[in-house]
């Protein structure tokens, strides 16, 4: 008999997904709702994203979800996974997460990333004139780190005297998403915990080397001692296998749409099974199914062990999108009850 799994603490990572029978408003309302229904089932985290001009997931400023969720929930951790650093200045970010940390003592989380978090035209309308290059975004994740001890950048030495306020006995733990070996390695080298997306496109082969880079050059740090991590995985389960892949349908067509340059909201289940797929969108949607597990809770949690195992993850962190909110509820509930939680 094999050893049972280990018992990871789990994330919910909500991207507040939209279907084209609702409104914008109510995918947000959503999130909330779910946030809720994920701490009564244990989720150790809720993260929130940062999205933009995404008509399919339209959380576009998770700080102002995050004050919500401040309220109506009480003993996980709520966070961004994550903020578009490039896009902002860290004095505002640090002031931002401090007000939560106030809001929420001890619980909040901060997420950094470097991804557009949408189309060209988005990265220019934020960040006019700026790049997204990797030494820059490193520097400011330094400076945002120094902001966050209440301490002033060396690089900002013409705001002497300048506090981020409210002050607080702690402050929100930072740490960095990546879907390459060299974000992971920018963690290392800034000592914070790495969250790896499994799941993204631009992360398929590389997920063992990565894990492997960040321990290797890790690099004890004020709000880091020692290496730790979450691997990010798009995950839908449901009581059968066929209902799951069924209800994956909506978000295999909009993959299939968005290599076309649509950006649309979810169709339902029924249209995406309906619709008629060429040979290579069939194709396509199969390469989904490898990076987004998809089942019965049971054989889905099993692989996401399997692969938390295999990178050796201190906590597993699951996405998913579905047509209706109660799918996508039903879903992390299943989930978590697999977990043992």
């Amino acid at each position: 008999m094999s050893a049972p799994a280990r018992r990871r603490p789990l994330i919910a990572f909500e991207q507040s997904a939209c279907n084209e029978d609702s409104t914008h408003a109510s995918a947000l309302r959503n999130t909330l709702a779910l946030a809720q229904r994920c701490e009564q089932a244990g989720y150790h985290r809720f993260w929130v994203s940062e999205h933009h001009n995404n008509p399919a997931i339209v959380g576009s400023a998770p700080e102002i979800l995050l004050g919500a969720l401040s309220v109506l929930t009480s003993r996980m951790r709520i966070g961004a996974a994550g903020v578009l650093l490039p896009f902002y200045a860290p004095f505002k970010v640090a002031e931002q997460f401090s007000v939560l940390e106030a809001l929420a003592p001890g619980r909040i989380d901060l997420g950094l990333g470097r991804s557009p978090g949408g189309d060209g035209r988005s990265f220019n309308a934020l960040n006019p004139g700026a790049s997204g290059d990797r030494e820059e975004f490193e520097q400011k994740i330094r400076e945002l780190m120094c902001w966050l001890r209440g301490e002033t950048p060396a690089v900002q030495a013409d705001v002497a005297g300048l506090k981020v306020l409210p002050r607080n006995p702690g402050c929100a733990q930072p740490w960095l998403l990546a879907t390459s070996v060299a974000g992971a390695e920018s963690a290392a080298s800034l000592g914070l915990p790495l969250c790896f997306n499994y799941s993204a496109e631009q992360s398929v082969g590389c997920v063992e080397q990565a894990f492997a880079a960040y321990r290797q050059a890790f690099r004890p740090g004020s709000l880091g001692a020692q290496p730790y991590t979450a691997v990010m995985v798009w995950a839908l389960a449901a009581d059968t296998d066929e209902h799951a892949r069924y209800l994956f349908g909506p978000r295999a067509l909009w993959r299939t749409r968005l290599d076309d340059g649509v950006r649309a909201p979810l169709v339902t289940p029924a249209q995406a099974q309906a619709h008629s797929f060429t040979a290579a969108q069939r194709e396509r949607i199969a390469q989904q199914m490898q990076p987004n597990l998809v089942g019965t809770p049971q054989d889905v949690m099993a692989r996401l062990h399997q692969l938390a195992d295999r990178v050796q993850a201190d906590e597993i962190g699951i996405t998913c999108w579905t047509h209706a909110p109660q799918d996508r509820i039903r879903s992390f509930e299943l989930l978590a009850a697999a977990h043992g939680l």
